[in-house]
């Protein structure tokens, strides 16, 4: 669909803020509803909110992230309990490292032991980002790692954000932590 579906969108957003705020509803109001109402079935349908992107000229691909399965479950669990969007997290993140109000930590390779740790199999978490973000970031790369002095890459800037918004703290890497600081 074209612009339409986005101006028919907002036209239901402004019914909805009107009937919530307690105003009447005028005859020409429920026409316009109906109109309204078509266009949220229509980016409810499987799929429907690719219409509003598409339209748009906003291309996106999938970002497979690569971590632990319990680090995925739980940066899952954070971001809903947060009611935040993994995915909108992660561009946040790419367009601070770009903006250069943040930047990614060194990557920590922590030796697993034990039995849990063979229990905790690697997991992939999936989010969606626009194309020339991802563009802009990945040409970014090659000088963030000269500059860094550590390789940097456009999943482990994903993965580090979110622990980082999420306030996820991995509990063996915080008792690695400890550990190091007794000793």
């Amino acid at each position: 669909m074209d612009r339409t579906l986005r101006t028919e969108l907002e036209t239901a957003s402004a019914l909805l803020h009107k009937v919530a705020a307690g105003a009447e509803i005028t005859a020409a109001d429920a026409v316009k509803a109906v109109v309204a109402a078509a266009a949220v079935d229509a980016v409810l349908e499987p799929g429907g909110w690719t219409q509003l992107r598409e339209a748009e000229g906003v291309f996106t691909t999938n970002l497979p992230i690569t971590t632990r399965a319990s680090v995925r479950d739980a940066l899952k669990e954070a971001a809903t309990a947060k009611r935040k969007s993994l995915t909108a997290l992660v561009t946040e993140g790419h367009r601070e490292v770009l903006a250069g109000t943040w930047t990614p930590p060194r990557p920590r390779r922590m030796a697993r032991r034990g039995k849990s740790a063979a229990n905790d199999r690697r997991a992939v978490l999936n989010v969606t980002i626009e194309d020339v973000l991802r563009q802009e970031l990945c040409g970014q790369l090659p000088s963030m790692e000269k500059e860094l002095g550590y390789k940097v890459t456009e999943g482990g800037i994903a993965l580090a954000y979110l622990r980082h918004r999420l306030g996820f703290v991995d509990q063996a890497a915080e008792a690695e932590m400890r550990v190091q600081r007794s000793t």
